[in-house]
């Protein structure tokens, strides 16, 4: 599979150079202006805070109405105003109170005027707003793994990790509904989740309601997944649903969780549950504490299709840069990339420290060559901690792990298994003369690829490969990225110095090759020393030169990173 070689922006890694697009587009703006915000109150520079609340205040008296995610970020920002309130009150202007007080004004104004005109979206109008080609919105239509039917949603729950609007507010129309779901089909998308950031029962259009989307749906090579809160008066939708064997979770909540278990009584039948116990409840939403770094909440890649656009899902762990657990990448007539669609499990198997896999727009797979920005964050943010990987999902730490003595050792008594499982692979329909010239290359490629991980010199190659790989990203992402830098840096503050206090004068005054060659040194320890070298603007000489000669890529045909060449 070919690599593209772009630049390491996600605007520009998954677009046509729109990095001007990136930073105007009002939802950004606004997303670059709450990180403003939360850097400055980090540093207790409130005379700043003050200004940047005036330019938010500004920015939303401009819109004429708020779109979803723009008033997310809104809620998001007040949840942060309350949060430092007492300081904001104590060491700002009387104007902050005032200011406060007509965003919350403004929001609310919001809520009331799109709640008491409930529209609905056809496709046409949605279509046109994408302004998409056909390659294009067939590849969203592939990769759709989450279908929102409504803006808004009737349920307000404190920890909603999507911060949905309260109050429904517009929905597809049913024939738009249809038309997306028959072009998702069309595509071979084989697999739906019809919610997002709203209730799926809060749908309605005329007469139809989700029963007759699901019936629908029937008729459709297209499976399909619900989960819903059951709002107040849907009772009788999530009997018919029921009875129809629909597949769907009710997501328990202290508010429903006695209206459940009367329901399930009343229908004599076990309702599937989610989200039932109080350590799977991640504080998020109203509860996100915007100091600590939590595991992601998404469990997949792809793209989501909402009333008010589509978005690229990239899953992040959940902090103060990204209090959704993911990162939403808008679709447009310049996206010229979109991730493999994976959820559940296999998003899971996903190594989020890789450059993605995805399509061009001739469908034909391919990686890029750089990590995403939010993949770059994630890599600085991920302590190696369990807390912060659920099981399944492999760590950095892990990762780095596959290249130690013990791991070699192991990997290579497991050769036969390896070989067995290839063959299977690329020869159980037929014998190696007659796989194609692409098969017989990437079949040679693999066996090469695991036998050189058995042999130690090949193994402490790779590893230096891999380490120079992450630095080399993190180098380039600082300089352009000073005030996510300074979030990152407040977020990781007790682990830096918590290294920089233990570091010893072994790894710091040694070359960096020396240290991560080294049996004895931990390799993800001293990593994260020069991760935090780099964060804290300390010297980076001795890492500029390891980067110069070890210059890395990504080569995901072999799954391991080497020596970056001019061909990768």
């Amino acid at each position: 599979m070919p690599s593209h070689g772009l630049k390491t922006n996600d605007m520009i890694l998954l677009n046509n150079d729109i990095k001007i697009q990136a930073f105007t587009t009002k939802d950004c703006l606004l997303e670059q202006k709450k990180n403003e915000f939360l850097a400055s109150l980090y540093e207790k520079n409130f005379q700043a805070a003050e200004l940047i609340f005036m330019d938010i205040l500004k920015l939303a008296q401009n819109q004429s109405e708020f779109s979803e995610n723009f008033e997310k970020r809104l809620n998001q920002i007040q949840t942060i105003f309350k949060k430092f309130k007492h300081a904001l009150f104590k060491h700002c202007s009387s104007e902050i109170k005032k200011n406060h007080a007509c965003l919350k004004k403004m929001i609310l104004a919001s809520i009331k005027h799109s709640s008491d005109s409930i529209g609905h979206v056809n496709f046409q109008t949605w279509e046109t707003k994408l302004d998409l080609k056909p390659c294009q919105k067939n590849l969203l239509f592939q990769t759709a793994m989450t279908f929102q039917l409504t803006s808004g949603c009737s349920n307000f729950c404190r920890r909603c990790n999507e911060w949905a609007l309260p109050k429904v507010r517009r929905h597809f129309s049913f024939n738009a509904i249809l038309t997306i779901l028959n072009h998702m089909a069309d595509q071979k998308n084989d697999e739906i989740s019809l919610y997002g950031a709203s209730d799926p029962l809060d749908w309605t259009a005329g007469d139809k309601a989700l029963p007759d989307i699901i019936e629908y749906l029937k008729k459709l090579p297209l499976e399909y997944s619900l989960l819903t809160k059951v709002p107040k008066g849907k009772r009788h939708l999530l009997k018919l649903l029921l009875k129809n064997h629909s597949n769907l979770s009710v997501s328990i909540t202290s508010k429903n969780k006695k209206r459940i278990k009367q329901i399930e009584q009343e229908i004599d039948t076990p309702i599937s549950k989610q989200h039932d116990l109080e350590e799977l409840l991640i504080p998020a939403g109203l509860d996100e504490d915007f100091v600590s770094i939590k595991p992601s909440i998404t469990d997949g890649y792809g793209t989501e299709i909402t009333p008010d656009g589509a978005f690229i899902i990239i899953p992040c762990f959940t902090s103060a840069l990204y209090p959704f657990g993911h990162k939403k990448i808008p679709v447009t007539s310049n996206t010229r990339f979109f991730p493999v669609k994976k959820t559940g499990r296999q998003a899971l198997l996903v190594d989020y420290f890789k450059p993605l896999e995805g399509y061009d727009l001739n469908k034909s797979l391919c990686h890029l060559s750089a990590l995403l920005d939010v993949q770059i964050e994630s890599v600085i943010l991920d302590n190696g901690t369990e807390q912060l990987t659920p099981p399944g999902m492999r760590s950095l730490k892990e990762f780095l792990s596959i290249f130690e003595e013990k791991a070699r050792c192991q990997r290579k008594k497991m050769t036969p298994s390896i070989m067995k499982k290839l063959k299977q692979r690329f020869l159980a329909t037929t014998c190696f003369k007659k796989l194609s010239k692409k098969n017989k290359n990437l079949f040679l490629k693999k066996i090469a690829g695991h036998l050189k991980l058995c042999k130690q010199k090949h193994c402490v190659s790779a590893r230096l490969y891999a380490v120079s790989f992450f630095l080399e990203s993190i180098r380039q992402y600082i300089p352009t990225h000073f005030i996510n830098v300074k979030i990152m840096r407040f977020l990781l503050k007790d682990e830096i110095q918590h290294i920089f206090n233990l570091t010893d004068t072994l790894i710091a005054d040694q070359s960096l090759e020396k240290v991560l060659t080294d049996p004895d040194v931990d390799v993800f320890y001293a990593f994260r020393f020069y991760v935090f070298c780099l964060l804290t603007k300390s010297d980076d000489r001795a890492i500029l030169e390891f980067i110069q000669t070890y210059p890395a890529a990504y080569d995901p045909e072999a799954d391991i990173f080497v020596l970056r060449s001019f061909s990768n």
